[in-house]
Formats: structure tokens, C-alpha cells, sequence
């Protein structure tokens, strides 16, 4: 019986079908960014550790070197006459590789975030070791 077809002569037809059925993505993201919500919504991670003094925030975030207050949103709401509640989330990822196991603590003053001086301010975020 006679051979239609050789392992060779195949060759470039399973090369051609790869090529055809292989599939390309493309991801359109700005590198660092981890999210955006469209309706504004955000999700607030745990934090390893809030306070709230008479003029500040500070909050302690996990980092892995490069972390700084670029990398953190803040979420102010007006939840009484004179009451704050802040929530904050992580607006991009820290790619260093420095071992911090107690994170980085981060300050805010209260007129950086747009609370009046001797409000009532308190953080939604969860506190986790």
C-alpha cells in the first residue's frame, strides 16, 4: 500500500493550521494600575494598621519596597455634621521586592483630604496583622 502522505510533506500545512488557530490578546491597561470602577465604587483591602490623631490619618499598608501615597486613594464621605469616614484602596501595585513584613505607615492631614480641622473622622477599611 503506498503512502499518501509523508511526515514531512505535512509539515507546513500543521504549521499553518497553528498559526490559524492560535488566538492573540491584547491587554490596553496602563501598567501599575489595578483597577478602575466605573460606578466609582471601590473595595477597601485591610489595612495592617489605622490612627486617627486630631489632624491626621495614618494608615499602615503592606509594601513590598515602593509604596508611597501615589499608590493609595482615599475615599472621604460626610456621614453626619461634622463627621468623616475615610476609605482607602490601593489605586496601583508596589512590583518591588523588599521584604517589609510591617508594610509602611502613610500620613494624611486632614486638609489634604478635604476635612475640616477638629472633625469627627473614622477609617472603613478593616485592620488586619
Amino acid at each position: 500500500m503506498p503512502k499518501l502522505f509523508s511526515s514531512l510533506a505535512l509539515a507546513p500545512v500543521m504549521g499553518i493550521t497553528l498559526v490559524a488557530l492560535s488566538g492573540c490578546i491584547v491587554i490596553d491597561a496602563e501598567e501599575g494600575v489595578l483597577h478602575e470602577n466605573w460606578d466609582g465604587a471601590h473595595t477597601y483591602g485591610p489595612l495592617k494598621g489605622a490612627d486617627v490623631s486630631a489632624q491626621t490619618v495614618t494608615i499602615r499598608v503592606t509594601s513590598n519596597g515602593c509604596t508611597t501615597k501615589d499608590f493609595i486613594g482615599a475615599d472621604v464621605r460626610k456621614t453626619g455634621s461634622d463627621r468623616f469616614s475615610v476609605g482607602f484602596y490601593r489605586e496601583k501595585e508596589d512590583y518591588c521586592r523588599a521584604n517589609l513584613p510591617d508594610g509602611v505607615a502613610l500620613t494624611w492631614d486632614f486638609a489634604e483630604l478635604g476635612i475640616p480641622e477638629g472633625a469627627d473622622v473614622s477609617v472603613r477599611n478593616s485592620v488586619r496583622n
